[in-house]
C-alpha cells in the first residue's frame, strides 16, 4: 500500500510540474485585454466582482492562464468568459 501511495505521489509530481506558474505581470496584461470586452466591463462596473478580480488569487489565477492569442478564436473567447463567470459565480457566495 506504501509504494501505491508513492507511485501516485509521484506520479502527481509530474503532472503538476507541467502546469503554467501564473505571473503577476500575466494577470494584470490579461485584465488589460478583457477590459475591450462589453462582458468583462459589465463585471468591472459591479463593485463586488471588481474586488474579486482585483484580490481574490483564484479569480486572477484564471484570469491569468488565458492565452490571448487563443482569444481571437469564437470557441475559445466563450469558453473563457464561461470559466471566468464560473469562477467568480463560486467566489462570490
Amino acid at each position: 500500500m506504501g509504494n501505491f501511495l508513492e507511485l501516485l505521489g509521484a506520479i502527481g509530481q509530474i503532472v503538476f510540474s507541467f502546469t503554467k506558474d501564473v505571473t503577476e505581470e500575466e494577470i494584470d496584461s490579461n485584465i488589460e485585454f478583457f477590459k475591450e470586452y462589453e462582458w468583462f466591463q459589465n463585471y468591472l462596473k459591479d463593485g463586488r466582482l471588481k474586488k474579486l478580480i482585483n484580490e481574490n488569487t483564484k479569480v486572477r489565477y484564471v484570469i491569468g492562464k488565458c492565452n490571448i492569442e487563443k482569444m481571437k478564436k469564437n470557441k475559445y473567447n466563450t469558453l473563457y468568459q464561461k470559466r471566468i463567470s464560473k469562477v467568480l459565480l463560486m467566489e462570490v457566495k
